[in-house]
């Protein structure tokens, strides 16, 4: 199942997605209030409303409102060699979590604003693990039933203000920098996340490329670690962790630019395209 949620005038509508049709909820209902719950029995329920089409649609994140985004920092051994060469020969002991706020979310398709203060912009392709069943001290074997859905997520860095300070918050929280979407595949249809592929495009040209397995810390332990400090809740976000590649550590540098389109591609989760444009 796929679901994804659309502005609709001044207001926000989810629903489940059919081809290149949806079937929308009703006004004012919203996809986090049902991700702790059945959403086979959501899905049913949905599919008796006539679907419209989704051409031209203008699509929000997929979970416009999450109270709590957690960003893994350096979870790919290529990313870590690339930003910190003194690390390729060890292993980290614990997650790299900082957070990111809802208000830094941005839609499929939406124009992304390079701030006039930042010069160094930058792209990081990931996976997004929603939270369905929430909890607290959650065991890393019972971690997975946890999950909602998946999608796709750019955690576009302006590395400027990342890197002013150690704390990298600054840097990634800026206004729509980061798109989630454009739908949220459910867990049960894609049945070993592991195997899908990762690639970032810029401009057509690949950036990025790596497959979810390879993670060094997989999501189990990422779920079962976040949810030591915070108690996770439906429609809670965890992005996984870009893979090496990115733009920032390449000579010469290749940056987010106004008129470059920058897209995600996850197998089985969606294809994430946003073009960036002048604050």
């Amino acid at each position: 199942m796929k679901f994804a949620t659309l502005r609709q005038g001044d207001t926000l509508c989810f629903g489940l997605v059919d081809g290149d049709r949806i079937h929308l909820a009703p006004e004012g209902d919203t996809l986090r209030a049902h991700l702790g719950g059945d959403l086979a029995a959501l899905a049913a329920r949905l599919r008796d409303v006539p679907a419209v089409s989704l051409a031209g649609a203008d699509y929000a994140p997929v979970v416009p409102d999450p109270q709590q985004i957690l960003c893994i920092g350096l979870n790919y051994r290529d990313h870590r060699e690339e930003t910190r060469p003194e690390t390729r020969k060890s292993y980290p002991e614990t997650p790299v979590v900082f957070p990111r706020f809802a208000t830094s979310l941005a839609g499929h398709g939406e124009a992304l604003p390079k701030p006039h203060n930042e010069t160094v912009m930058d792209y990081e392709a990931e996976l997004a693990v929603i939270i369905g069943k929430g909890g607290r001290y959650i065991a890393k074997e019972n971690a997975m039933g946890h999950i909602a859905g998946y999608a796709c997520f750019n955690d576009i860095s302006m590395r400027t203000w990342q890197t002013k300070s150690e704390q990298w918050g600054p840097g990634k929280n800026f206004p729509k920098s980061g798109p989630l979407g454009p739908v949220m595949v459910t867990a049960d249809a894609v049945p070993d996340i592991t195997e899908a592929g990762i690639r970032l495009y810029l401009d057509g040209e690949l950036m990025q490329e790596s497959w979810i397995k390879h993670l060094l810390f997989d999501l189990p332990t990422l779920i079962a670690h976040c949810s030591q400090f915070v108690e996770l809740r439906p429609g809670d976000v965890i992005a996984t962790g870009t893979p090496g590649g990115v733009g920032f550590a390449r000579r010469p540098m290749v940056l987010l630019e106004p008129g470059k389109t920058v897209v995600v591609e996850i197998d089985g989760v969606g294809r994430l395209e946003n073009a960036i444009v002048a604050e």
